[in-house]
């Protein structure tokens, strides 16, 4: 389960279990998270648990600032809203948490890089979108902008990375799911793929979970 560890000055004080959708943060007692910090706004940010539109069983976690005085940081950088990634630090006031979700850390390492992902372009990466091609989503535009995107649910899940080189595909089984078989599995233009990051080029074929989806470039 994904926590918050709260600390001043280096010193932990204590550890927040995010065990519900949401968690206001704030000076006032009536927040979930209370912070005795002149600083600290009444009610300064809210931790919000959403469910992820394209994969079952998997959640978004974002930190949300809620128009207070002195802002909310996450590493250093002034947000409204961000979705957290494990080992984010969250700095409201003097105060900051550190956002740990080992099982996400964990899924996530198990993506393969090619052997050149080190090398860096110098071209400028053309913004991209998924296609929904079939179902009740059909004709849906789904922007890439985040570093990874996430489809599928927990048996058959893709995940589309954005990197300097360009996008790329990569089939990874969840915690505990069983592996998709047959019809059942991911592909790309009608060729199953795996582990091993696959790069995209324009108007490739992807296939998950019943959903058929076009990778396209929007310039």
């Amino acid at each position: 389960m994904a926590k918050l560890v709260l600390t001043l000055e280096g010193v932990v004080l204590r550890e927040f279990p995010l065990d519900r959708e949401s968690f206001t943060i704030g000076r006032k007692a009536q927040n979930d998270i209370q912070i005795d910090d002149i600083t600290v706004s009444s009610k300064h940010a809210v931790v919000k648990i959403e469910k992820n539109a394209y994969m079952d069983h998997v959640n978004d976690i974002y930190v949300v600032d809620l128009d207070s005085t002195n802002g909310t940081l996450v590493n250093g950088q002034t947000i409204k809203k961000h979705m957290l990634r494990h080992g984010d630090i969250i700095q409201i006031g003097r105060h900051e948490f550190k956002f740990l979700d080992e099982e996400a850390h964990d899924f996530e390492k198990t993506i393969m890089m090619p052997p050149d992902a080190d090398k860096v372009r110098t071209r400028s990466l053309p913004d991209a979108a998924v296609k929904v091609m079939t179902g009740p989503r059909a004709g849906q535009m789904v922007d890439i902008t985040k570093s990874y995107t996430t489809m599928g649910n927990a048996g058959s899940t893709i995940i589309i990375s954005k990197r300097a080189q360009g996008y790329y595909i990569a089939h990874v089984q969840g915690k505990g799911a069983k592996p998709a078989k047959g019809d059942a599995a991911p592909k790309l233009n009608g060729k199953k793929f795996g582990a091993n990051s696959v790069p995209l080029t324009d108007h490739d074929v992807i296939e998950v979970s019943g959903m058929k989806l076009e990778f396209v470039y929007k310039n």
